[in-house]
């Protein structure tokens, strides 16, 4: 793959008329051969011109179904528009809240139009957004007219950060690193498109499943079938179905769906699955808990899933997405550091180097990011000398990175650094706390720093000795001083939208006095 082209290049090339996407809806599935694909996004291409649109404006992508992101984000790489992916607002959500964060990043991005569907054009209809709205309907229908080829180097879309640490800040990936990573990315898990079938239920609009759902995909021109988010989160099970029915390959998925499938892995559910063929397991995108996909191994054991299946990655929307990743095969890598067992996330990607420079973890390659969108002072922060300051934390052993953390998000007592991630993971083992719904800062004590621990329930009302044996699970841990627990509403704890918890976004909720506890006497040291 020539890396001197645009992705408007490789589209422009695909032709294979038995491999392609599947979505499914409801009972319904829907297939774009890649022959398909490219007729269509050849002729959407020339609709934007319809619409008003140039090669270099910016749209935004409010697509909540997964055909038409996938077919509008093609079409704009195409013509050279620069896509904004951003989640859909739901129809029983904070509007206002939903209304204002779009609003941010439209003019963040300098968003000329914003495309909806039609159910999320009339959920906004009233909104007074910075940037037209449009319809997919309307964009399929627009008059064609002429667009500019675009340049490797010009962008080829804008992913905003998922905000773990700070507010989201919009990262510019060009076309030259699109291809590069796609090359990258078939190469360190050996992906084969007469071999591999891929199985996707992550959003569309964050980077994981775009970049290595979707354009990866394209890329080998590899058979993908695609589950909604909202799908997944009401049947779990179905996606392990699909898996079985399609035979798929390959898929991947943050820590807290790995722990939600283990879960529910009952007797009648192995009965119907064989998961044999599944030979990349990939976990990324939050903290990878060894724990956790130990379980899931054991748990699905019996459907034919093997434990040298799972395969641990670390990546981030600055280097367009993967940085290092276990290769398929060779399962679980752990280690112990000061009495917690961390896992590693593998050894870089093709072309990419890794270092660490002050616990910081460095990166360089051919598929970093050109920077952040309108900020300057961010991108020569981040960016410097040709390495990427990922802000995370970790360690390089026998070549192979284990993440520990984010600088940001340490919590120092007493002179010593604590990972909130650990602190999370020791209370999510408490009978009764919810898995994935724990953020741990710090906070001034009595005396001296300590730290506060949020807590979703599994059931409500939760036990009234919780934040008490939470307390103590974190005291007899750690040693460290817990300056209170407080149980908060399910989903009360504030995430990004890859599902990391928004620990300083927890921590000023809290101390504003905006998170509610739900049991009488709020903190219970």
């Amino acid at each position: 793959m020539s890396h001197g082209r645009s992705f408007a290049h490789l589209l422009r090339e695909l032709s294979v008329p038995d491999r392609g996407f599947t979505f499914l809806s409801g009972n319904e599935r829907t297939f774009f051969s890649y022959a398909d694909v490219n007729r269509i996004t050849a002729d959407l291409a020339t609709r934007w011109a319809g619409l008003g649109i140039r090669s270099g404006d910016r749209v935004a992508l409010l697509l909540n179904d997964e055909s038409e992101f996938v077919l509008a984000i093609l079409a704009a790489l195409r013509a050279g528009v620069v896509p904004v992916p951003y989640p859909a607002p739901s129809p029983g959500g904070r509007h206002a809240a939903y209304v204002d964060g779009l609003t941010r990043i439209c003019t963040t991005a300098e968003v000329r139009l914003c495309l909806a569907g039609q159910t999320v054009a009339h959920l906004l209809a009233d909104a007074a957004l910075p940037a037209p709205l449009a319809t997919f309907d309307t964009l399929t229908t627009a008059e064609p007219g002429p667009h500019a080829e675009p340049h490797p180097d010009d962008p080829a879309f804008i992913q905003f950060t998922s905000g773990s640490t700070g507010h989201p800040k919009g990262v510019v990936v060009s076309h030259r690193a699109l291809l590069t990573h796609s090359a990258a990315m078939i190469e360190a898990i050996d992906l084969h498109a007469d071999r591999d079938r891929g199985v996707s239920w992550l959003p569309l609009y964050h980077d994981m499943g775009l970049i290595g759902k979707v354009f990866v995909a394209v890329a080998s021109q590899t058979s993908v079938w695609y589950l909604s988010p909202q799908r997944f989160v009401r049947d779990p099970a179905g996606f392990l179905r699909l898996l079985t029915e399609v035979r798929g390959t390959i898929a991947y998925a943050p820590n807290f769906a790995y722990a939600m499938l283990a879960q529910r892995a009952t007797p009648e559910l192995l009965d119907e699955l064989d998961l044999s063929a599944w030979r990349v397991a990939g976990c990324g995108a939050e903290p990878v808990r060894p724990g956790t996909l130990r379980a899931f191994a054991r748990a699905y054991a019996p459907a034919g899933f093997r434990a040298s299946q799972l395969t641990p990655c670390y990546g981030l929307a600055e280097a367009t997405l993967a940085v290092t990743t276990r290769r398929p095969g060779e399962g679980l890598r752990t280690l112990r550091r000061d009495d917690v067992e961390l896992t590693s996330t593998g050894r870089p990607m093709p072309g990419t180097e890794v270092r660490i420079v002050d616990d910081e973890i460095l990166v360089r390659c051919g598929h970093l990011a050109t920077g952040y969108h309108g900020d300057p002072a961010a991108t020569a922060h981040t960016w410097r000398d040709g390495w990427l300051h990922t802000g995370d934390t970790g360690f390089l052993d026998d070549g192979e990175l284990y993440v520990t953390g984010r600088l940001k998000d340490l919590i120092i007592v007493n002179g010593r650094n604590y990972h909130p991630h650990d602190i999370e993971e020791t209370v999510e083992r408490v009978d009764g706390v919810r898995p994935g719904g724990v953020a741990a800062f710090a906070t001034a004590g009595e005396h001296s720093e300590a730290v506060h621990v949020l807590v979703e329930a599994i059931r409500y009302p939760a036990t009234t000795d919780l934040p008490d044996r939470v307390a103590e699970a974190v005291r007899s841990r750690f040693a460290l001083p817990v300056h209170g627990v407080t149980v908060v509403r399910r989903g009360a704890v504030p995430k990004t939208s890859s599902g990391k918890v928004r620990r300083r976004l927890a921590a000023h909720l809290y101390r504003s006095g905006t998170l509610t506890a739900h049991l009488p006497g709020k903190d219970k040291s």
